[in-house]
């Protein structure tokens, strides 16, 4: 039976692509009108790359490209740590969808890699935090996923197994694939999927994961009571 759903945050539950957007374009208002806002944006994400690059070597290769002359790398990466949290947005449908499981009476959880400081002040800005009986940051238990060990603690935090949880994400490889490895039912959300016959199912948007959720859930609780 069902009794715990994890989410990863980026990618899943936060809007990254639309807040990364947000944000940086506020950045070059800020701190530099004189260069064209559509060139800034489109450089910087490039060199993100989906947040899989850390920001100190994205604002470096910035510098260069750009020809900045009156702010370090450093003062960027600050003004990034400042102020990214306060254009983070989530997908519309994630509000909705958590209520009816905490309605429900699921344990639930995020788990995340990144800098502790800096994914907790995304998720505070996000106004999710009680929603969540775990918040699991990948620099506060050591390891990052796909590193089975972030699941497992996880899992033990929640005091649930896994073959009684369901987990939510993005990425195949730090996501689906190890949280397969440790036995947890997968959700796939990724609307161009690789052809794979890993994990259990795949949808193309967070309110097309919560139906999933909400039919396993009330599928396995009919199964429960006829036991």
């Amino acid at each position: 039976m069902v009794r715990a759903v994890m989410f990863d945050l980026d990618g899943t539950l936060h809007n990254r692509e639309a807040s990364i957007l947000s944000f940086i374009e506020n950045q070059q208002e800020r701190l530099f009108p004189h260069l064209d806002k559509t060139l800034y944006a489109e450089g910087f994400i490039d060199l993100d790359q989906g947040g899989y690059v850390w920001k100190d070597k994205v604002y470096q290769q910035m510098i260069e490209e750009f020809s900045i002359l009156n702010f370090s790398w450093q003062e960027l990466l600050q003004d990034y740590l400042t102020h990214f949290p306060l254009h983070a947005e989530l997908y519309p449908q994630a509000i909705t969808g958590l209520k009816r499981l905490k309605k429900k009476g699921m344990k639930m959880a995020i788990i995340s890699n990144g800098y502790s400081k800096f994914q907790r002040e995304v998720i505070k800005s996000l106004q999710i935090e009680t929603f969540f009986d775990e918040i699991v940051i990948s620099e506060e238990v050591g390891v990052k996923k796909p590193h089975p060990y972030i699941f497992e603690h996880t899992l033990s935090r929640l005091g649930v197994s896994a073959d009684e949880t369901i987990y939510v994400g993005d990425h195949f490889k730090n996501d689906i694939v190890a949280a397969v490895g440790v036995g947890i039912y997968t959700i796939w959300k990724q609307p161009r999927p690789a052809f794979t016959t890993i994990g259990e199912e795949h949808v193309s948007d967070l309110s097309a994961a919560f139906a999933a959720i909400m039919k396993k859930v009330n599928t396995e609780w009919c199964q429960d009571q006829i036991l």
